[in-house]
């Protein structure tokens, strides 16, 4: 693993947490494909539920684009965890 990579158990883990201790939202840059085949790259985005079903169960994130300031931009999208190539600009390893 080089200095540019994260463990995929480490990138599960910071992404699930959703608030610091100081009660704002956290954010992240996010790079996935999604099932047919497009490249999205959200620059900032915070996570949240993927709907209405156990996220963790179908290894699914809700990840929410949003601006530099923070407000919401477009809809939410599932992804498919392992989808996910890059997380705060390091690749994801999955090994």
């Amino acid at each position: 693993m080089t200095n540019q990579e994260i463990p995929a158990r480490a990138m599960l883990d910071d992404m699930d947490v959703r608030f610091d201790r100081y009660g704002r939202r956290r954010y992240f840059s996010v790079k996935f494909v999604t099932q047919s085949g497009k490249l999205y790259y959200f620059p900032k985005a915070f996570a949240q539920g993927a709907g209405k079903m156990d996220n963790k169960r179908f290894r699914m994130r809700g990840i929410q684009p949003c601006c530099e300031s923070g407000q919401p931009e477009g809809h939410a999208v599932a992804v498919r965890i392992t989808n996910i190539i890059e997380y705060k600009g390091k690749t994801v390893n999955w090994d």
